[in-house]
């Protein structure tokens, strides 16, 4: 193996271990939920710590936008990654792909299609899929496709049924990380039936080996002729001992993945790095991602792509030292969750373009993204938004990576755009689109609600009689009275003229059957 720890470094950490950490092992293991509940206490949190204004924290500098490469119409081979973030199946997600026909492609189904159609597709699979294994890492009968809360969890130790996997490549998913803060949720004996799980798919993972394994820390795919190497990393295991060493940890372990980096850098076409990392719930790097993600770019990796903060994290274009154009995401944020707060809800999926030049160098032609939102139907249901994401949550991931660099979902897949003379760049829509008071041709662009395209530009909305509902988060809302024999209907709140679309206007406006409730809104002018 390449860069191998030296059997007595590993030895001497396990004897110095401290008891007391020992000890955890054999403490009480509270479980996330009561048997047969799927609610874990994380779904329900609302810490978001948002990107400062100046878009300058910890020795970070905001992105530009929109975000451009020098490579982007230079001749040669060409291949295209997709990357997701955090697979975080709670509870509720468990449940519902064990009902669900398509098991749990039904949480994703609408993201199918732009998964499949890269060349590389990677995911974070955040936690075990180790079949018959218990919290403390014991074998034990395991009970098939069920939420039993012992064997298959959620918070604050998961583990996964192994046909996860399935479902993940039947959607296109080609490489996983394994290395993150949820690796020993089922212990070591977890760990390696993980990874009997992905080998016996055929599923190339990377970050985590068996215990008593020297294998390599990071996985190559190939594809269109490219060599790809992948090497994750996460900066702990949540306190759960590693007495076998099988996770890689970024910070500790720093010096080793800069040395692999610069080896793998010489013998493939593009090594892409995935560290679990950052403050959980914060929109901007701490200074630890910054300068390990800009060391580990300068020692030779193309790109870095992390995860870990459950919410978005900008990207970036770094010109290292040597002239080459790279490029990091601090955090893709969660792919799939039971979280329910908007920031959590709200991630993307992103495109990286890869050209292999004339003389050999694999230089990156474009970045695009998705917006994704996981929503919840009527009927309770967890489901991925991709085609038709809802206003809010489109607002604030474009509010962070700028409109230029989307990719349109129905669109076919074109890292460089504008190297096509004919492309213009994407009109910004209006921050009521998606859902109620948002404009519509049909209810399919309504995120949910109801198009009545008899009013200009068509108007998103929902009949009501006094209230409007709330589903996840989104924006204010009212049940106004304009005057239709069904009833009311929802509209958009407002304060002044400038925020309605047009052919709407601002206006005080009275709730159905109680005339002294009035509230302002979008309303149609005529």
């Amino acid at each position: 193996m390449l860069f191998a720890r030296p059997m007595i470094a590993r030895t001497l950490r396990t004897l110095l271990m401290p008891a007391l950490l020992f000890g955890c092992a054999d403490a009480p293991i509270e479980d996330g939920v009561a048997p047969g509940e799927a609610t874990a206490p994380d779904e329900l949190g609302t810490e978001y710590v948002p990107g400062p204004v100046d878009g300058k924290a910890d020795n970070f500098a905001g992105p530009p936008a929109p975000l451009k490469f020098a490579g982007a119409c230079a001749e040669g081979d060409r291949l295209t990654i997709a990357a997701v973030g955090d697979v975080l199946l709670h509870g509720r997600l468990q449940q519902q792909s064990f009902r669900e026909s398509d098991g749990y492609v039904s949480l994703w189904r609408d993201a199918q299609a732009l998964l499949a159609q890269a060349d590389v597709t990677y995911a974070n699979l955040e936690g075990p899929t180790a079949a018959g294994v218990d919290a403390r890492g014991r074998s034990v009968t395991d009970p098939g496709r069920t939420f039993d809360n012992r064997v298959y969890t959620s918070y604050p130790m998961f583990n996964y049924h192994p046909t996860l996997l399935d479902d993940l490549m039947a959607s296109g998913v080609d490489v996983v990380s394994t290395a993150n803060n949820h690796s020993l949720d089922r212990r070591s004996l977890g760990a390696d039936r993980t990874i009997d799980a992905l080998e016996a798919r055929g599923l190339p993972f990377t970050g985590t080996r068996r215990a008593g394994e020297d294998r390599e820390w990071y996985t190559i795919t190939e594809k269109n002729g490219f060599r790809l190497a992948w090497l994750a990393c996460t900066y702990g295991t949540n306190g759960i001992p590693d007495p076998e060493d099988q996770v890689l940890l970024c910070f500790r372990d720093a010096a080793e993945i800069e040395a692999l980096v610069r080896e793998l850098s010489t013998r493939v076409d593009a090594v892409i790095v995935t560290p679990h990392w950052g403050d959980e719930y914060h929109a901007r790097p701490n200074a630890q991602q910054v300068a390990l993600g800009k060391r580990l770019l300068e020692a030779g990796a193309l790109a870095v792509i992390g995860s870990h903060p459950h919410v978005l994290q900008p990207w970036q274009k770094h010109v290292t030292a040597d002239g080459r154009e790279t490029f990091i995401i601090y955090s893709l944020g969660n792919f799939v969750s039971g979280q329910r707060h908007l920031p959590r809800r709200s991630s993307m999926l992103v495109y990286l373009g890869l050209t292999r030049t004339a003389d050999g160098r694999t230089v990156i032609n474009g970045a695009r993204y998705v917006p994704l939102h996981m929503s919840e139907t009527r009927d309770g249901r967890l489901t991925l938004e991709a085609t038709s994401v809802p206003a809010d949550s489109r607002a604030l991931t474009v509010g962070m990576f700028g409109e230029w660099n989307v990719q349109p979902p129905a669109s076919g897949l074109v890292t460089n755009p504008e190297c096509d003379p004919s492309w213009t760049p994407p009109a910004a829509p209006h921050g009521h689109d998606g859902w109620i008071g948002g404009a519509c041709e049909a209810s399919d662009a309504c995120g949910g609600a109801e198009c009545l395209d008899n009013l200009p530009g068509g108007l998103c909305t929902e009949w009501c009689e006094r209230t409007c509902p709330d589903r996840a988060g989104r924006a204010t809302t009212f049940c106004a009275d304009l005057g239709f024999e069904n009833g009311g209907v929802c509209v958009a709140r407002c304060t002044a003229d400038a925020e309605c679309r047009e052919g709407y206007a601002c206006r005080e406006v009275a709730r159905p059957s109680d005339a002294e409730y009035i509230r302002k809104a979008c309303v149609p002018t005529r």
